[in-house]
C-alpha cells in the first residue's frame, strides 16, 4: 500500500511540473509583432520575447523579421534588441536601430541584396551633424 501511495505522489509531482514546464514554455514563446508593409510585396516586422529574469514579464523585440511575398527572405539580430527600424532605398535596404536595454544604440544600414549591415553610426548620444537621409529618416520615424 505504501509504495502504491509513493508512486501515484510521484506521478502527480511530475504530472504537475511537466504543467508547469509547459506553461512556461508557452509564455516564453516568441510573438510576432504587427506586420509593416513595405514596397513590392515586402514585409517586415519584429521577433518579441522576454528576458530571463524580466520580473515584467515584458516582452522585447530581439529579431527583425523581412519577407517577401510571405516567404521570409532575412533574419536581422539585434545586438539585443531591434527598438526600430523603415524599410529604406525603394525597398532596397532596411534602416534599424539596435542595442541592450541601457547604454548603447547602433542605427544600421543593411542592405537586402547583399544581406548584411553597409553603414553603422553610435547613435546612444544621438544623431550625429553629418547623419546620412536615411538615418535622419530612421530617427524622425519615432
Amino acid at each position: 500500500m505504501f509504495m502504491r501511495t509513493l508512486i501515484i505522489g510521484a506521478c502527480i509531482l511530475i504530472a504537475g511540473a511537466a504543467a508547469v514546464c509547459q506553461q512556461s514554455t508557452a509564455a516564453g514563446k516568441p510573438v510576432e509583432s504587427e506586420h509593416i508593409a513595405g514596397p513590392h510585396g515586402l514585409e517586415g516586422w519584429t521577433m518579441n520575447g522576454p528576458i530571463p529574469d524580466d520580473y515584467n514579464h515584458e516582452n522585447y523585440p530581439f529579431e527583425l523579421v523581412i519577407a517577401r511575398r510571405g516567404k521570409i527572405i532575412h533574419r536581422i539580430e539585434g545586438g539585443a534588441f531591434v527598438w526600430r527600424w523603415i524599410f529604406w532605398d525603394d525597398g532596397r535596404k532596411v534602416a534599424y536601430e539596435a542595442g541592450p536595454l541601457h547604454f548603447g544604440l547602433a542605427c544600421n544600414l543593411y542592405d537586402l541584396a547583399k544581406g548584411r549591415d553597409i553603414a553603422s553610426f553610435d547613435c546612444f548620444h544621438g544623431v550625429p551633424d553629418n547623419a546620412p537621409p536615411w538615418l535622419e529618416a530612421l530617427e524622425s520615424s519615432r
